[in-house]
């Protein structure tokens, strides 16, 4: 580290050898030259939670906000790069401006996708970058794909055209041909008659000839057999004589030379060389050997010696040496080498002269023969020359004769050539009549696209680069918007541009083929996979287009893989290195860092060879390789460092698509036949298609390949023909293929309307994942359930009265299947929504009309009347939603008059309801008459858009009711949850999810169904939890061997090893062989939404939870209990009734939490074992026969259910119901359950008539069964019905609001600033009033003084930390300050009118909204501020406005006991209602304060609320609450300390709660900590329990 700059320190004058000054001075040079650049996306929460953890970033850090590029940037980046590109006439300013505004345009349409759709996409420089750098390569691409086409045909044009031409110069050819054919037949004529004259000549001498020859054969083969005999003979000496002279060979110069230098040789060397004297005929002695020796040609002169010429007495001398024994080679070769050689030569010269002396008579007579034969050959070559010169007088006419002959020949073959070049362009113009008028109509057609190229290919490359995330009516929108931009500008383009032109016929038949649904959506989507520079992200909640990729892929050897495979990275290594596609499943909304260089295409090259760096290594990169990503995620939010890497794709099904689908599936059951037969045909039409593309690409590639004249060429011809008959006979198939179809396709038709109600249910289907993450359901699932209820459904021989059957089965079907897996609150919502879509399908229901009922009217405030002051009956909002309703709907024009003048009656099949009603006393309402006016008028869902408009707590019966008339009654119950029935549709792939809610516990249920399958025994049961996944694996694993049963308990909890659920599910599904058939899966969780996508939609699911209504609730405890146990006791119609009573009790109790806190101060989760437990207690302790009514009350309202009471008021009213259903009186046969005797025990024998009665019993649960007011039901069913509308909005896609909201900054900003500008002064304790500091007579402070000391400093620090955290949130919005996280969820709160946290912990309890809480908090101030500073104390306190009320009340006793003198443990307070109500004002009426009459002991206090009762001010006693009037004011009260006892007759004990959320923190006490203090209030004609049922109290504030 330091090495490298100790030459520059040097420089500086720094010691080399100080590392510490070394050190410094690299740490310095690091500082001022090392630049970090940071880039966050500002998108999220991320960048705004680095912040806060790390403020470093900002206090140490150069802030540069990159904000969107400015319309000038981007006009400025799109000139420089379109004037690179070839644009023929148009500017590349032009193209600039219309690429602006496509980008401009995304950008607007987003923000309106997310406004209408909730789905995020962002447009960011670099989508705009790639636009550009898309359009100019695919403008390149198309425009040469145009030109290579044009080419094609054009070629294959001219070829005709030149045939045609050419065809027209071969018949005036054939014209002048003719006259010369016939001038040179009779020039052949005449020679023909020459040469046979002349042939007779030539046959006569060539006879003579023949003769000739003939004998000069003979005589040559006699001269020939005698030269062979003589040859024969010499052949006999002629091997020993070469043999001689080939040893002659071996002598030398040096050789002789030695025999020369003999002076005395030895005898065999002188007899050898006397020898060769003797053939040279010399003297045979030694000196003239000598002398032949020192001839210097001796050697030739033995080679070339004349062997044939030796004399006789020659051969005599010689005989002398030949006969000698010793001269011999072998004895010459002892005495000397080179006489060996001589010596051989002179005996093969002795031996030839011999046998040439026998030869030579014969080689005379071969001499002899030979000059005979010399002379016959002579005679014979005159004679020969003689018919030479004959035949060549013959060869010449034979040339002439050929020439004219060939001449002929000639002619012949070109008028036969001719001939059949005109035969051969007949039948190609014939063949190819069709294809040249086509071929020139498609060149015009290449012609006016190459015009068009330019706008088409820009407006096809914005769709690829920006609209892929978008439905298809946003599509068409944009498209429709930048086609007319184009036309502004000057760009050419096509009129009704679709993305789908610029695909090849040929490829989306394929596609097709391959599993993509034909709709125009799909295929565009298709083509924004394939035709895109960004690898394709598709948003696949349905999976189509897995199986479409995994189909069109799968012969490419694709590879499908997951980000949690554990050999992720290697798979995609080896699909990058040899070019496989890879498909990437179940994408999450980030994507894995380690895709960055492939998403991104940062290919490199190295030696040649391309590249990528994958993780830490290169690899080497194949062009074939091809990536696809999919996410099961119905409505991922991509942020923008995602949307710029990848194509983002909405491959959701389309409404038409699916039709189609389903109509497939429909026809293949209904008509097997039918739909087999047209897949065969679309199959063969596809495939015909295809192969006359492939005809005509032939043709077209013949035409192009054909040199010269294409009209020689009769295989070309033969095969353009052939091609073409076949292309022909294939139209014909075609066009009688596409006629069956479409007679196929009418009948399929008729089963049109099936498919239709199928794609309508499952697009509701689908909507249910927005109420609820465990509401999924995959496409695949939803088919099974479909199909198999057609298949199932009963078989009818006329065909409309089958298909309205299909339309009612599948309907129910659908509800039964997927409502068993709904809680109960969403079942009604389910089935509305069915109801609804179904009629919205057949044109029943507007979608203005369902626009209204779910959102109202937008827009119409100013078409808005006043409200007549005399209408008390109406609201004010239900005045506006009836204005609104008469401004939408012409239907509904007089409304609101009828509102002012009419009771409006409105029947819904058995829902009635009268609107408008006004109250009894109203003197005018005995002359007001109902009218049927509107009920006649108006639609069923008219109707209910009526009434959720004046009277909302009606809605759900209504709504119910319409359902109920609609659909049928099944519509409105919930389907028995039947675990036989359940485990019909279950295998050993499809698993079963038990979907809990709180306190549900599903086990006892399963374990009586594993008994009855005989399974108990190999059930395999685990709750997950930590450390629980790998035991649960291994169980699954040993199961499927095995075939048991396991039960997965409690996955929520368990949500790290939900992944490694999904891949052994998938496992288990993809190869279902080798798992045992018996086998089952088993899960059970609560709502997550970390449960895997995947096995939520392919399984089975079943809620947990009680039924939603009493009689709902009490059929299945009746239905699942035991039949014996119920009928066979021997306290025989006593028990039976009991048992009832029981049921009817727990049914009761849990419906009771509807009610809210009126039913319970908290919601105690009250499950069917405590029914189960209750019921074995009872059989237990009634063994004997005898009922023991104490023990019973005890265990079942203490223990069995008063077990899990934790509030003592609960327990009270726990006890109080008990005593309805379980009591001694409710044996008696007169015994009712409520007061009009709709609800009792009936005297009945067996369970099913109890059922049966049950049956009978109202689906809306009437009021008095729970003893409550009807005012408690119009409670709840407002609550109801909001729930119910927020819910069903929640699963719509979000309607944009009318104008553009002010910025969220500027709301937040001008409410801060509004409630500061409001705050009072911190309240001081100087200014506080004198007598509150007077000391009694033992110099005490006074207790009341102590808590309003207390008091004042709560609300001072509650002033302190609402005027600080105001301070701030304004500085943080103006970017002077971090936004703290509590700052940041402050924002939040005032964006949403809720009162932050950040208050709350200095705050009182309120539930409030921020408006009213801040109106509330300025009450309780001035309230302190006036009791401070006045001179006098308050005539009456207003309780509620204390932090501690209950402080307050123990100063007031303690005030009491110290006056007294009496211990305050045993003061308790009596209540005195004073005639005066009082509601607590910034400023107070005199006249009412000068009425209040002040106690000498104790406290008045005023502003309590009463809940579900009201007070009669004329008996002065508690009274039944008048209809609607929710939380009328308690008149002021007096708190009177004593002594004495409580009252306990005609007296109800309500108790006082600080807000009507009455549940708080459990205290010491007993109580919540939100319960203040118990008030005795006369209650002079009811009893206390009639209260109790009520849920009657005394609020300190309402909710708002």
């Amino acid at each position: 580290m330091l090495a490298p700059i100790r030459a520059d320190a040097k420089n500086l004058g720094i010691s080399e050898t100080d590392r510490d000054q070394l050190y410094d001075y690299f740490i310095r040079r690091i500082r001022s030259n090392l630049h970090i650049v940071l880039c966050m996306s500002p998108v999220g929460d991320s960048f705004r939670i680095r912040c806060r953890m790390f403020p470093s970033l900002v206090n140490c850090c150069t802030i540069n906000w990159f904000s969107e590029w400015p319309t000038e940037a981007l006009l400025s980046v799109a000139v420089t790069l379109m004037s690179k590109i070839q644009l023929n006439k148009v500017t590349p300013e032009a193209m600039a401006e219309v690429s602006v505004f496509v980008h401009e345009s995304v950008t607007s349409m987003a923000a309106r996708y997310y406004e209408e759709m909730r789905r995020r996409f962002y447009t960011t420089p670099s989508s705009y970058l790639e636009l550009i750098n898309l359009y100019g390569t695919m403008l390149k691409e198309q425009r040469d794909k145009i030109l290579q086409g044009k080419a094609r045909i054009q070629n294959g044009l001219s070829k005709l055209l030149e045939t045609n031409e050419v065809v027209k110069q071969m018949r005036i050819e054939l014209k002048g041909l003719e006259p010369i054919l016939v001038q040179k037949s009779q020039a052949v004529e005449d020679l023909m008659v020459r040469l046979a004259e002349d042939q007779t000549e030539a046959d006569i001498v060539r006879r003579n000839v023949t003769v000739e020859e003939a004998a000069a054969k003979e005589k040559a083969i006699e001269t020939q057999a005698i030269a062979e005999d003589a040859q024969k003979d010499l052949a006999l000496a002629l091997p020993a004589l070469e043999a001689a002279v080939k040893s002659l060979d071996q002598l030398n110069k040096e050789d002789i030379n030695e025999l020369r230098q003999f002076q005395k040789p030895p005898e065999l060397v002188r007899t050898v060389m006397e020898s060769v004297c003797i053939l040279f005929g010399a003297k045979p002695d030694w000196n003239t050997s000598r002398l032949l020796l020192s001839d210097a040609g001796f050697l030739k002169k033995l080679y070339d010696f004349n062997k044939d010429n030796i004399s006789e007495n020659t051969l005599k001398k010689l005989k002398v040496y030949i006969d000698n024994p010793k001269f011999n080679a072998k004895s010459v070769e002892k005495v000397s080498l080179a006489c060996k050689s001589i010596c051989l030569w002179v005996r093969a010269i002795d031996g030839y002269a011999k046998i040439f002396k026998t030869v030579e008579p014969k080689r005379n007579r071969y001499l002899t023969a030979e000059a005979e034969l010399n002379q016959v050959m002579e005679t014979l070559r005159g004679k020969q020359e003689q018919l030479n010169e004959v035949e060549m007088k013959i060869a010449a006419l034979q040339t002439q004769f050929t020439n004219v002959t060939k001449e002929k020949t000639d002619l012949e073959d070109s008028l036969e050539l001719i001939a059949a070049r005109l035969n051969r362009a007949g039948r190609l113009t014939k063949a190819l009549a069709s294809e040249q008028t086509r071929w020139g109509e498609t060149i015009q057609r290449f012609d006016e696209e190459m015009q068009n190229i330019i706008g088409d290919v820009f407006i096809g490359a914005a769709c690829i680069a920006y609209f892929g995330v978008f439905t298809s009516d946003y599509r068409q929108e944009l498209v429709e918007q930048w086609s007319t931009k184009c036309v502004e500008h000057g760009l050419p383009c096509t009129p009704g541009f679709n993305l789908i032109s610029l695909a090849d016929p040929f490829e989306v038949r394929v596609w097709n083929a391959n599993g993509l649904p034909r709709d125009n959506t799909s295929t565009e989507n298709a083509i924004l996979a394939t035709r895109g520079r960004r690898w394709p992200l598709m948003i696949d909640p349905q999976d189509q287009a897995n199986r479409w990729i995994k189909q069109n892929e799968g012969d490419r050897s694709l590879k499908v893989m997951k980000f949690n495979d554990g050999n992720f990275m290697r798979t995609l290594e080896n699909c990058i290195r040899l070019g496989h596609p890879c498909l990437l499943e179940e994408v999450k909304e980030t994507l894995e860092p380690a895709l960055e260089p492939v998403l991104l295409k940062q290919i490199f090259y190295q030696n040649g060879r391309a590249m990528i760096r994958l993780g830490d290594s290169n690899v080497d990169y194949d062009s074939n390789f091809r990536l696809y990503m999919t996410t099961k995620m119905a409505n991922p939010h991509y942020l923008p460092e995602v949307c710029i890497k990848v194509t983002i794709i909405n491959f959701t099904v389309t409404s038409s698509g699916l039709e189609d689908q389903l109509l497939s599936d429909v026809v293949s059951l209904e008509r097997p036949d039918l739909e087999s037969q047209r897949a065969a045909l679309v199959s063969q039409i596809n495939a015909d298609k295809n192969m006359l593309v492939s005809l005509e690409t032939k043709i077209l590639k013949l035409l192009f390949a054909a040199e010269g004249n294409i009209l020689d060429d009769e295989e070309l011809i033969e095969t353009l023909n052939n091609s073409k008959k076949t292309s022909t006979e294939i139209v014909k198939r075609v066009a009688q293929a596409e006629v069956t179809e479409k007679s196929i396709s009418v009948a399929r038709e008729r089963y049109r309307p099936v498919a239709s109600r199928g794609s309508v249910l499952y697009f509701v289907v689908a909507q249910l994942a927005e109420l609820d993450p465990m509401y999924q359901y995959s496409l695949k699932y939803f088919s099974q359930v479909f199909n198999q209820c057609i298949s199932l459904t009963e078989k009818t021989g006329e065909l409309e009265e089958r298909l309205k059957i299909l339309r009612r089965e599948t309907t129910l079907a659908t509800y039964t299947n997927i409502s068993r897996g709904l809680f109960e609150k969403d079942k009604l919502i389910f089935s509305f929504m069915l109801c609804c879509d179904v009629l919205k399908s057949k044109d029943v229901i507007a979608e203005a009309e369902w626009g209204f009922f779910l959102r109202g009217a937008a827009g119409v405030e100013s078409g808005r009347t006043r409200k007549p002051g005399a209408a008390y009956w109406l609201t004010a909002q239900q005045w506006e939603n009836l204005c609104d309703l008469e401004n939408s709907f012409q239907i509904f024009d007089g409304i609101t008059l009828s509102a002012l003048e009419n009771v409006v009656r409105i029947h819904i099949g058995g829902f009635k309801v009268n609107l408008f009603e006004r109250s009894d006393d109203d003197e005018e309402a005995n002359f007001i008459k109902p009218t049927d006016n509107w009920d006649k008028k108006l639609s069923k869902f008219q109707k209910i858009i009526l009434v959720k408009c004046v009277a909302q707590e009606k809605l759900i019966a209504a709504v119910t009711e319409f359902v109920r008339h609609e659909l049928g009654q099944k519509f409105v119950e919930s389907p028995a949850a039947d675990l036989n029935e359940i485990f019909k549709d279950i295998n050993k792939s499809t698993t079963l999810i038990f979907v809990l809610s709180v306190g549900s516990d599903p086990m006892g249920g399963f374990y009586r169904f594993a008994s009855e399958q005989e399974m108990l025994e190999r059930v395999s049961s685990i709750s997950l939890g930590q450390g629980q996944g790998p035991i649960a694996e291994k169980m699954i694993w040993k199961a499927t061997e095995t075939g048991d049963w396991v039960f997965l308990q409690n996955c929520h909890l368990a949500s790290s090893w939900l992944p490694k659920l999904e891949t052994i599910v998938k496992q288990i599904s993809d190869n279902p062989d080798p798992v045992a058939d018996s086998f089952r899966l088993y899960l059970s969780s609560m709502p997550t939404s970390t449960f895997p996508v995947s096995i939520l939609q392919e399984s089975v699911k079943i809620t947990n939870e009680p039924p939603k209504g009493l009689r709902a609730n009490v059929r299945r405890a009746l239905v699942e209990m035991e039949k014996e146990f119920f009928e066979a006791n021997m306290l025989g119609d006593p028990w039976r009734r009991i048992v009832f009573g029981i049921c009817f009790f727990h049914a009761v109790i849990q419906e009771r939490k509807k009610f809210g806190p009126l039913g319970w101060n908290i919601r105690y989760e009250f499950n069917d074992s405590d029914r189960e437990c209750c019921l074995l207690n009872l059989d237990m302790f009634c063994q004997n026969g005898i009922i023991p009514w104490d023990a019973l009350e005890y265990i079942t309202g203490q223990i069995t259910y008063g077990g899990r009471i934790t509030d003592n008021w609960d327990q009270r009213c726990l006890t109080t119901i008990l005593k309805i259903f379980f009591s001694p009186p409710t044996l008696s046969v007169t015994h009712k359950y409520s007061p009009s005797g709709l609800y009792y025990a009936p005297v009945l024998p067996t369970v099913v008539e109890f059922v049966e009665y049950v049956d009978r019993l109202p689906i809306m649960d009437e009021p008095e069964i729970f003893g409550m007011h009807n005012n408690a039901t119009i409670t709840f069913q407002r609550q109801e019905s909001t729930t119910f509308l927020n819910a069903l909005l929640s699963a719509q896609p979000k309607q944009a609001g009318g104008s553009a909201a002010t910025a969220s900054d500027e709301i937040a900003y001008e409410l801060a600033e509004e409630i500061e500008s409001k705050l009072p002064e911190k309240l001081d304790l100087d200014k506080s009033s004198e007598y509150l500091f007077l000391p009694d007579e033992r110099g005490r402070t006074a207790s009341l003084t102590i808590f309003i000391q207390q008091e004042i400093e709560r609300f001072n620090k509650l002033l302190a930390v609402i005027k600080d955290s105001l301070v701030q949130l304004k500085k943080g919005i103006r970017g002077l300050v971090v936004m703290s996280e509590d700052l940041e969820k402050m924002y939040q709160a005032f964006l949403n009118n809720q009162v932050p946290d950040l208050w709350k912990p200095k705050s009182y309890g309120s539930l409030k909204s921020l408006a009213s809480w801040y109106k509330d908090f300025q009450l309780r101030f001035n309230f302190i501020r006036g009791w401070q500073t006045k001179p006098v104390p308050p005539s009456s306190y207003w309780l509620s406005g204390f932090f501690f009320q209950q402080g307050f009340l123990t100063a007031v006793l303690q005030t009491y006991a110290r006056r007294h003198n009496l211990p305050i443990d045993q003061l308790k307070f009596h209540f005195f209602m004073v005639p005066v109500v009082k509601e607590e004002m910034m400023e107070l009426d005199p006249r009412l304060e000068s009425a209040i009459e002040l106690p000498e002991e104790g406290v008045l206090i005023h502003g309590l609320f009463m809940e579900a009762a009201r007070w009669d001010m004329d008996e002065m006693t508690l009274a039944d609450s008048l209809p609607g009037e929710m939380n009328p004011l308690l008149p002021i009260t007096h708190f009177l300390p004593s002594m004495d006892p409580l009252q306990t007759v005609n007296v109800y004990t309500t108790p006082l709660y600080k807000t009507s959320v009455r549940q708080g923190t459990l205290s010491t006490t007993g109580h919540s900590t939100n319960f203040i203090a118990p008030i005795q209030l006369p209650s002079l004609n009811h009893p206390e329990d009639y209260w109790i049922l009520k849920g009657t109290a005394l609020l300190s504030q309402l909710t708002d």
